[in-house]
């Protein structure tokens, strides 16, 4: 039987259990910012990429770039 100590001594399964602790503490802060600042989108409104962010032709959707609402822009990351 393998022990899940590695040479460091960190205990593996203690480890993956502390990193996903503190996984979905990050991600509820991160949905609590995004729901206190939600906006419309205007990819919802746009005609061209239906909301997706992908044109028809592939090719990406300029309000990836312009849009500020947490759907489509990473600022939202520097701001917490």
């Amino acid at each position: 039987m393998q022990s899940n100590i590695n040479q460091n001594g960190i205990n593996r399964e203690d480890y993956e259990r502390d990193l996903k602790q503190r996984q979905s503490e990050h991600l509820k802060n991160v949905q609590g910012f995004n729901q206190s600042n939600w906006r419309p989108c205007m990819h919802d409104a746009c005609t061209q990429c239906l909301g997706t962010g992908v044109r028809a032709d592939g090719s990406a959707c300029i309000h990836g770039i312009s849009c500020p609402c947490p759907k489509c822009s990473a600022s939202f990351c520097v701001q917490m």
